[in-house]
């Protein structure tokens, strides 16, 4: 099938795509969620109020997520980062609770899942590519148990023809080889595909370290970014779809 998308100039063979907050709003729920979880801790704890537990939430939520070790085993166990990251609020506030702690995670972990879903005109803007596209694929970090669900829940895998989960291979992006993973799978050359998804080291960086030709960091107006990259309507008209 020949090339029917381009990208600055050049024939497009293969689009690859993330999943989470390129596809699923991930973030969608977060602060609803956070506030719940600062009432049950504040509530728990007594004598500190929500406003202090949410900071503290925050504060925790980065201090886990900063250190490279525990962001590449926490993605492939949130529920686990999650225990973690409460945990870490409770011994900072001076009463650990491992138990109120797990149990609240857990509380999360439900109110995130019930707030996810796919970012407004994604699955019509799937469909335009799987129209036009001589090849998709998906290439996503996390284990592989909760990938997968997301990807039935939504019926994603009738859009791609190549589905690269990080828990089922057992590397994750930036590694090169997730991205040489789904385009030999697709027999696309490397010069002729584009990566596009929201986060710039693991999206951008990682797939022209592999040689990826095109990279697209996706950046919406409503999330903070330091430095601008490509909007879902940038990517959309510039691929013609």
């Amino acid at each position: 099938m020949p090339a029917v998308l381009h990208w600055d100039g050049t024939p497009i063979e293969a689009l690859l795509l993330d999943l989470d907050d390129t596809i699923l709003d991930n973030a969608a729920g977060l602060e609803t969620a956070w506030r719940s979880v600062a009432d049950a801790v504040a509530s728990e704890l007594g004598g500190v109020s929500s406003e202090a537990v949410l900071e503290q939430l925050r504060t925790s939520s980065d201090w886990f997520w900063a250190d490279d070790e525990r962001h590449r085993w926490g993605r492939l166990d949130m529920p686990g980062s999650r225990r973690s990251v409460i945990e870490h609020v409770f011994a900072s506030l001076g009463r650990p609770s491992p138990v109120r702690a797990a149990e609240i995670a857990e509380l999360y972990s439900r109110l995130r899942d019930a707030a996810l879903a796919p970012f407004p005109g994604a699955l019509e803007a799937l469909a335009r590519l799987r129209a036009k596209a001589p090849a998709l694929g998906l290439v996503t970090n996390g284990a592989a148990a909760p990938q997968r669900a997301k990807i039935d829940r939504f019926d994603l895998a009738r859009f791609f023809d190549v589905i690269v989960v990080e828990g089922e291979i057992g590397h994750g992006k930036p590694d090169p080889r997730n991205f040489q993973h789904a385009l030999d799978a697709i027999g696309a050359a490397s010069e002729r595909a584009l990566m596009a998804g929201d986060n710039f080291e693991c999206d951008v960086r990682g797939a022209l370290g592999a040689g990826v030709q095109h990279a697209v960091w996706i950046v919406r107006a409503d999330r903070p970014y330091r430095t601008p990259g490509a909007g879902k309507q940038e990517l959309v008209e510039r691929l013609g779809i």
